[in-house]
């Protein structure tokens, strides 16, 4: 299975050609002023300058391999960390979360750093992204375990509460993967863009939502964009069993 880097949300602004010149140190309060203008107000003071890291790390990497089109700190700002602080006041303390095809490690790390709490492991069956993440992961020194297996690889050995995921495909893509696998994890929690009722509509089509729950948990402007995101919440119904698809 391939995860494409890139979601379903518009984007009209170009990544810049040069990298970020600045020290961690400055990055961490234009980062954090950034969030301050479009009111992110849930990120721990101490978490400002490990994200900071975290981009820079992400950055130079994307200049080897396609990781992000978020490539300066506006982008980075009302793209990632917006959709990671969202997701975030929905997972529970020490709540053990898989993120799958974590790509260059959003929502995952971010997670991560923002709720250190929280149990994160990521998966990429890219196997030169997920040997990025784990540098990345190292070099931040989160004690975050990478799979570079799928998603389905990984539910063979391990359980988790939930997993997450941003712009590894649609709905009907991610039903599929997990099909046989419901029972083993407690929900999905996916970060969708503005088509993400015309996913719903073709996965229950193809009678992947059967046995399913799927809830909307917020809807949220994207800056700058006339577009929302979405976290929606995936689970198998009570007493249901795992199905083929039809």
């Amino acid at each position: 299975m391939m995860h494409p880097p890139t979601d379903d949300i518009p984007e009209n602004v170009p990544a810049p050609a040069t990298p970020y010149r600045g020290t961690p140190e400055a990055l961490a309060e234009e980062l954090r002023t950034i969030s301050q203008s479009i009111r992110i107000e849930q990120v721990p003071d101490q978490a400002w300058l490990p994200l900071a890291k975290y981009c820079l790390l992400v950055w130079d990497w994307n200049a080897k391999i396609n990781l992000t089109r978020h490539t300066d700190p506006d982008r980075f700002v009302k793209r990632d960390l917006l959709d990671s602080v969202m997701l975030a006041q929905h997972l529970a303390p020490n709540e053990e979360i898989l993120d799958i095809g974590t790509g260059g490690g959003v929502p995952g790390i971010l997670i991560a750093i923002l709720r250190p709490d929280v149990q994160v492991t990521l998966c990429d069956n890219v196997a030169k992204k997920a040997r990025v993440a784990q540098q990345i992961v190292d070099d931040l020194g989160l004690q975050v375990p990478v799979y570079p297996q799928s998603v389905t690889k990984v539910l063979e050995d391990f359980r988790y509460d939930s997993l997450v995921a941003r712009a590894v495909g649609p709905l009907a893509r991610l039903c599929t993967w997990l099909k046989e696998d419901w029972h083993k994890f407690g929900r999905l929690l996916a970060i969708k863009g503005p088509k993400w009722v015309e996913e719903r509509g073709e996965a229950r089509h193809r009678g992947l939502l059967k046995g399913v729950d799927l809830r909307r948990l917020i809807s949220y402007r994207m800056p700058d964009t006339d577009s929302e995101s979405t976290i929606l919440q995936l689970s198998r119904q009570r007493g249901a069993q795992a199905v083929d698809e039809t």
